[in-house]
């Protein structure tokens, strides 16, 4: 007597099990981005999500008008970062800086008059959020000297306004030790 055996109740629970390794990956994943207290675009979530499209056209034309070189050059006490870059969970690469020194980042630019608005600030929680000072000149967008006092991952996020319809996001990163 032969028996024949069936595959669909393997099959039920297998996909009961990818289901599972989903909603837990994606738990994991978003740990990382709390879209409440997330402040990239200076604005509150539900009017960004409102204005989107205008978001991006505005980013559009900054980067067609602007060159803005998201690579930092980045100044401990005056002197040039010489510390290793971290690599982060996701193979994400950031500069390390050391606590509590004077920091200045600069980056490189074409543009000649930039409104800026800078947020200093932890992924994770509003609590520690500071207002950064900028300076242009001579084609070098300089943040201007600030203080971590945490270890950790810090991001800073900048708004810059060209002009009403020109309007540039950048996120920057930093791991402090």
């Amino acid at each position: 007597m032969q028996t024949k055996k069936s595959f669909w109740p393997y099959g039920i629970l297998l996909s009961i099990f990818a289901i599972v390794c989903a909603c837990i990956y994606t738990i994991y994943y978003s740990l990382d981005y709390p879209v409440h207290l997330d402040n990239f675009y200076f604005d509150k979530y539900q009017n960004v999500e409102n204005g989107y499209n205008e978001i991006q056209i505005k980013q559009a034309k900054f980067e067609q008008d602007i060159k803005f070189d998201t690579n930092a050059t980045i100044l401990i006490n005056g002197l040039a970062n010489q510390n290793p870059d971290q690599t982060l969970r996701r193979k994400k690469v950031v500069p390390v800086v050391n606590l509590n020194q004077d920091l200045e980042i600069i980056f490189d630019t074409n543009a000649s008059n930039l409104e800026a608005s800078l947020l200093l600030t932890r992924p994770d929680t509003n609590e520690f959020n500071q207002n950064l000072q900028s300076s242009l000149e001579n084609g070098k967008f300089s943040i201007s000297k600030f203080n971590l006092d945490k270890a950790g991952r810090w991001q800073i996020m900048m708004k810059l306004i060209n002009s009403d319809d020109s309007v540039g996001f950048y996120k920057y990163e930093l791991y402090a030790k």
